[in-house]
């Protein structure tokens, strides 16, 4: 269900996007999730609909993907990370738990370590970029060998997405996603976290997602089984769970 939001007409547009709980209680977390490089709040939406079962969803379409416009200039994950600050502040929602896949990642990780008291708990799922592998041609590599083995489902809904991005502003923002430094942005986060490994993930390798939880005073590392990059997509019921338990833990 949308509702509401796009940036002043000066700003990059970002639409917001909410789910409401069907759980009961004054304390039920509300979820936040960040898509990654070329997609939409649309990959998410299995995802979100079982994070709805304990909390209320919000999503986000950031600029130039989905159905918004292109800003007509490069953002950086910065960029991203303050658009979101601004929509959570107008909402109104409080410290959130932040799910970012993928660049995702890179946008929870700025959200967390910027504007801390919005986000409760940090949930990475599949981060980039490693910093061993820190090319564009390495990830564009590491891209080719996932999809191919993604369920044909998810290979759809990513390629519905791409296509709507578009080449010139998925490169556009590839740049941005390959500059920003991960690893030592990540040592700032003092929230709890969270990192998530599909267990045949070959973008988010499993020595980097250790070494980024190591990074933190209350890092861990959990790999669901039978899953790739896109386990949000492809596997949505295990990864809430994980996310679910962890949160339960990190009260």
């Amino acid at each position: 269900m949308r509702t509401g939001g796009t940036a002043p007409e000066s700003s990059p547009e970002i639409r917001t996007y909410r789910i409401p709980t069907t759980a009961t209680g004054e304390d039920a977390p509300t979820f936040v999730l960040l898509h990654g490089i070329g997609l939409s709040h649309r990959f998410y939406g299995r995802l979100g609909r079982a994070l709805s079962r304990t909390g209320p969803v919000v999503s986000f379409d950031l600029p130039g993907f989905g159905p918004t416009r292109h800003p007509g200039r490069r953002l950086s994950v910065e960029d991203h990370a303050a658009l979101v600050a601004a929509q959570l502040t107008r909402l109104s929602t409080g410290p959130v738990v932040v799910i970012g896949h993928s660049m995702g990642a890179q946008f929870a990780t700025e959200l967390a370590r910027t504007y801390p008291h919005l986000v409760s708990h940090v949930i990475l799922i599949g981060p980039v970029v490693d910093a061993a592998h820190r090319t564009l041609r390495a990830q564009a590599w590491a891209l080719l060998r996932d999809a191919p083995l993604e369920p044909p489902r998810t290979q759809t809904a990513a390629l519905f997405d791409y296509v709507r991005c578009g080449i010139p502003w998925f490169l556009t923002e590839a740049f941005a996603m390959r500059d920003y430094p991960t690893h030592e942005r990540i040592v700032d986060v003092s929230q709890p976290l969270l990192v998530l490994r599909g267990e045949h993930d070959p973008i988010a390798k499993a020595a980097w997602c250790h070494h980024l939880a190591q990074l933190t005073s209350a890092g861990t590392v959990e790999t669901p089984p039978r899953t790739r990059h896109n386990a949000p997509h492809a596997r949505p019921e295990a990864v809430a769970e994980a996310v679910r338990r962890f949160v339960q833990e990190h009260v």
